[in-house]
């Protein structure tokens, strides 16, 4: 993805950049500078349809193709992520704030997801069992759902949407994606790498926008699949309303409120590096973060000095600095729910 340019990005829909059926927009900004990043369609309930329709159009053909044949554009995806490492930590830092060594990472576990996936394609699953018919055996195969609808969040803007399209696509469901609105120059780089990757039309599909249009994936009854990462609140609903459509399946990951346990014979110089780590990567903003840290009374005093002082040394900046620990918060909004939730703490007399 180049500059910005004088108009905004588009949605790939169907194997074609589109603006779609709004003329609204809104901004990716870096977290840490309040730079704007980009300007980017904003995805309706009538986007949301025509992509459904391509995706829906595009499944027969593709089902029918070998999974090795499916996976051959998986690879050329993997190649363009490992070559393009360091620009797009670069990307995943500046729109997400996490420092760049986590930036650099989040690309790694992205391409080893992809590599994974097409590997595996070389793999067919499927079970031979005897039956309780003298001289018969059952058989069972896996077979692709249909259309799948993802939506992904900010937090692993390139690893999380690979998690979630690379094995949907190697087992021949087509695509529907909704990136998260805090990082949609993520989304558009992956799906440059898509069509670069010449993946048939309506295959795989990218739709920019907020939570109206990720619903909309959600209650259309022409996706079989939800695969959704994000919060705990929205994933329960997300859950709901899939479990009131028949057929229809979910799989939700969601945040989660995480306790790290210091046992009296832990071994502190590893408790205090890894309680560290998991309390401020990432900002604290990942679903495995930790919230709270009980420590046996016998080794109490020792484990908060040594974690008091680190923490005082943790170093906060420019999360682009090979030296930095800890990068901003996503948004100012979320600032200010993390600093309501310390004072509630304090008032109810957190150690």
């Amino acid at each position: 993805m180049n500059d910005q340019t004088d108009e905004p990005y588009q949605h790939y829909i169907g194997g074609e950049w589109t603006d779609g059926e709004s003329t609204e927009t809104f901004d990716s900004e870096n977290p840490a500078t309040g730079e704007t990043l980009g300007t980017f369609q904003r995805g309706t309930e009538a986007d949301i349809d025509t992509a459904l329709a391509e995706a829906d159009e595009a499944y027969e053909e593709w089902r029918e193709l070998s999974h090795i044949d499916r996976a051959e554009y998986l690879w050329d995806i993997y190649h363009e992520l490992r070559e393009r490492t360091e620009e797009l930590a670069e990307v995943v830092t500046k729109e997400c704030g996490k420092e760049i060594s986590e930036g650099r990472a989040d690309v790694i576990e992205a391409y080893h997801m992809v590599e994974w996936a097409a590997g595996d394609a070389r793999h067919p699953k499927g079970d031979v069992i005897p039956s309780e018919i003298p001289a018969k055996d059952a058989y069972m195969r896996r077979k692709p759902r249909g259309v799948v609808g993802c939506i992904t969040p900010w937090n692993f803007p390139v690893a999380i949407p690979f998690w979630h399209m690379a094995v949907a696509l190697v087992e021949g469901n087509t695509v529907v994606w909704k990136p998260a609105e805090q990082t949609p120059w993520c989304g558009q780089i992956i799906a440059e790498m898509f069509e670069d990757a010449g993946i048939p039309d309506g295959v795989f599909n990218m739709v920019q926008g907020f939570g109206d249009a990720g619903a909309s994936i959600v209650e259309d009854e022409r996706v079989d699949t939800v695969l959704f990462t994000g919060s705990a609140e929205v994933g329960h609903e997300v859950a709901e309303k899939v479990a009131q459509q028949p057929g229809k399946l979910a799989a939700c990951e969601m945040g989660g409120k995480n306790n790290v346990v210091i046992t009296e014979e832990a071994d502190l110089d590893i408790a205090v590096h890894s309680a560290l780590m998991t309390s401020f990567k990432t900002t604290g903003q990942r679903c495995v973060s930790s919230e709270r840290i009980v420590v046996h009374e016998d080794v109490y005093d020792e484990f908060k000095d040594r974690y008091v002082e680190l923490a005082k040394n943790v170093s906060v900046g420019d999360p682009l600095d090979e030296d930095t620990f800890m990068g901003p918060l996503i948004e100012a909004g979320h600032k200010e729910k993390v600093t309501k939730y310390a004072e509630l703490a304090k008032k109810e007399g957190v150690n």
